[in-house]
């Protein structure tokens, strides 16, 4: 059985040489030797035009999906060979997710719903609640907290989807085009949010094609047909 205990390590993330092959018909390779590693508390921006492997990729940083070969360590845990169950407890302790739909569930308040983010963790339901409070009040969303999504613009939602996938404290979260469904207005107010948590040891991967946007991360990865073109720092 692989271990899953919390381990030490420079990295949060570390990805070695991964491959991923759809057997198709039609057989298609969407990723090719693919090597990064993220540190803790950087802003990473994965940028890239539609078919070049972002989608695939983000699944496999966040054990949504299986490489055909390679390595995955997560805080210097292997991952790669795990059962579905110990991944599932994997994601639910050391990676939040943040996507372009908020997926807030529609009958509860914005504090429940962020709460909802602790609920396999085996907190019990008052810390969960207090937890969940503070995260709210993280975001600037405090005083928002007994609102139903519907009641919420979507700036707002997409922060209590952010304060959901930080409320267990993860290693590294996942934001997968977080903007997609924002104006501009909220779409840099999220972005000055997301710059102010990684500011706060937060470690942020962005998956966008908004290159505006990756202007906000301190590095950028540009994946091109399945593989990484180029890694700039700033």
């Amino acid at each position: 059985m692989v271990n899953i205990e919390n381990r030490s390590s420079e990295y949060a993330l570390e990805l070695q040489e991964i491959n991923k092959v759809y057997e198709g018909p039609p057989i298609v390779k969407a990723l090719s030797d693919v090597s990064l590693t993220v540190n803790h508390g950087e802003l990473l921006g994965i940028i890239g035009s539609s078919g070049s492997g972002k989608t695939t990729l983000l699944h496999i940083m966040g054990t949504l999906s299986t490489p055909s070969s390679g390595s995955i360590s997560i805080d210097g845990t292997n991952v790669v060979g795990m059962s579905d169950k110990q991944l599932s407890g994997v994601r639910s302790r050391k990676i939040g997710f943040v996507f372009q739909e908020f997926f807030l569930l529609p009958g509860f308040s914005a504090l429940e719903n962020v709460a909802n983010g602790l609920l396999y963790s085996g907190i019990p339901s008052e810390e969960r609640m207090e937890r969940a409070f503070e995260m709210l009040r993280t975001v600037g969303l405090g005083e928002r907290g007994d609102h139903l999504p519907n009641e919420l613009s979507g700036g707002e939602q997409q922060r209590v989807a952010v304060a959901r996938a930080l409320v267990h404290k993860p290693s590294f979260v996942l934001a997968d085009e977080p903007t997609g469904n924002l104006d501009s207005e909220n779409t840099a107010s999220l972005m000055a949010l997301l710059t102010t948590l990684n500011e706060g040891g937060t470690t942020v991967i962005l998956i966008t094609h908004d290159l505006e946007v990756a202007k906000s991360a301190q590095r950028r990865i540009t994946l091109r047909d399945g593989r990484v073109d180029s890694d700039l720092s700033r």
